[in-house]
């Protein structure tokens, strides 16, 4: 129990660390391109104030016409007149003109703000229209070649990935060691509760026994010379003795399940036989006022402890009839080609929502307009023989609507 709590433990908080710091890489990420992009762009539009006067002299200048390539040069751009024929340009990529004239000439748009890329190439443009004093004299098209600001983000972004891991991986190392150091305390406790209530439930049963025996002796050998008072006295004692020996044994049971030496007595058995033999007992037993049905597929065979499993069906069944006073109680039994189903529905008075998630703890009392007597250990040891059988319960609840158990047992499990 513990080995598995360690090990949630470990990987609840691994993940949860991983996730943020994937989620900070993220955002970083995301801060860094985008101070990035804003850098270029306020370079584009400094480049296009400065030489915005020149752009209108030369777009006037005949000789000025055409393209000249500079590879060296940081920003390139491309001009363009009124009627979005080309003028001139001076380009850092070879043919990068072509495409651009192909691809935005025909963008009606007076300017726009884009990232692309091109052969490899990540590029942020600018268009911006060219006027002086109201009049239009045509747009440019400026931009700048960001490929290796962007490979240089994407690779500090992969090497604080690969890093992130690295250290999840050895946190969750670190983790799983603290986590069982933090435990220690808990465990050792729990294995003094444990150890007392196997070896106080062991040392009682002997006085008990005997306490018991002799209150059947009394019945027997005195029960003439006893008043009407001393006799009810005397049966009142003996049904405490009898739920005393109960609850002795279902600790004792509890116990041994703890310590994973609950012994059991496999064998194969017609299980749909065995859930009507005890459909057919409780209906002799239930009240006029509660329908019992059941719905019981044919043929279910399965593997297990038949003692322990009606022991199981004896406390649903208990607690469906104890809390419906009038309404249906519903035995169900199905299988599939993996799962075998089992459950027990009732319509009485329901478990509050906040008492689901608690109610298979030991001693746990619900709310107190339920308790109708019990130990509080009915659900625990239901619980406990589906584990030793490989099984899970459920609970649902519709407050004042009824309650339904199911279990499901896989079939892949047994051998």
């Amino acid at each position: 129990m513990f080995h598995k709590l360690k090990s949630k433990l470990t990987i609840l908080y691994t993940f949860s660390l991983l996730f943020l710091l994937l989620c900070f890489i993220g955002i970083l990420y995301f801060l860094i391109s985008q101070q990035i992009i804003q850098n270029e762009k306020d370079d584009l539009q400094s480049f296009f104030d400065k030489e915005k006067m020149d752009l209108v002299e030369d777009l006037y200048e005949k000789e000025h016409r055409g393209i000249s390539y500079d590879p060296n040069r940081a920003i390139f751009y491309y001009v363009f007149d009124t009627k979005n024929q080309f003028i001139y340009g001076e380009e850092s990529i070879k043919q990068l003109s072509g495409w651009i004239e192909g691809k935005y000439l025909s963008d009606k748009s007076t300017s726009f703000i884009k990232q692309v890329t091109w052969k490899h190439a990540h590029l942020i443009l600018i268009k911006k229209p060219i006027n002086t004093n109201g009049y239009l004299h045509g747009y440019v098209i400026i931009g700048k070649d960001i490929s290796s600001e962007r490979h240089l983000t994407e690779n500090i972004t992969w090497i604080l990935l690969l890093l992130t891991i690295m250290f999840s991986i050895l946190l969750g190392f670190l983790g799983y060691y603290f986590a069982g150091q933090a435990i220690k305390p808990i465990k050792t406790a729990f294995n003094k509760q444990e150890k007392f209530v196997s070896d106080a439930s062991h040392e009682l049963r002997t006085p008990l026994s005997i306490f018991y025996s002799s209150i059947d002796l009394l019945r027997r050998e005195e029960k003439d010379n006893l008043s009407p008072f001393g006799q009810e006295v005397l049966e009142d004692v003996k049904a405490e003795a009898e739920l005393m020996n109960k609850l002795i044994n279902d600790l004792l049971f509890l116990a041994r399940s703890d310590k994973n030496v609950l012994a059991l007595e496999m064998s194969d058995i017609n299980l749909s036989e065995l859930i009507k033999s005890i459909y057919k007992r409780f209906s002799s037993q239930s009240a006029d006022n509660i329908n019992f049905a059941e719905s019981i597929q044919e043929g279910i065979h399965f593997r297990c402890d038949e003692t322990r499993i009606q022991q199981l069906l004896y406390i649903l069944l208990d607690n469906a009839f104890r809390f419906t006073k009038e309404g249906k109680v519903e035995l169900a039994l199905k299988s599939s080609s993996e799962k075998i189903v089992l459950s027990v529905l009732d319509t009485g008075c329901g478990i509050p929502m906040n008492d689901i998630p608690y109610i298979f703890d030991r001693f746990y009392r619900g709310d107190i307009s339920r308790e109708k007597g019990g130990s509080g250990l009915g659900l625990s040891i239901a619980k406990a023989i589906v584990t030793a059988h490989g099984g899970k319960i459920f609970s649902s609840s519709d407050l004042g609507k009824g309650s339904v158990f199911t279990i499901v047992f896989e079939k892949k499990l047994q051998v």
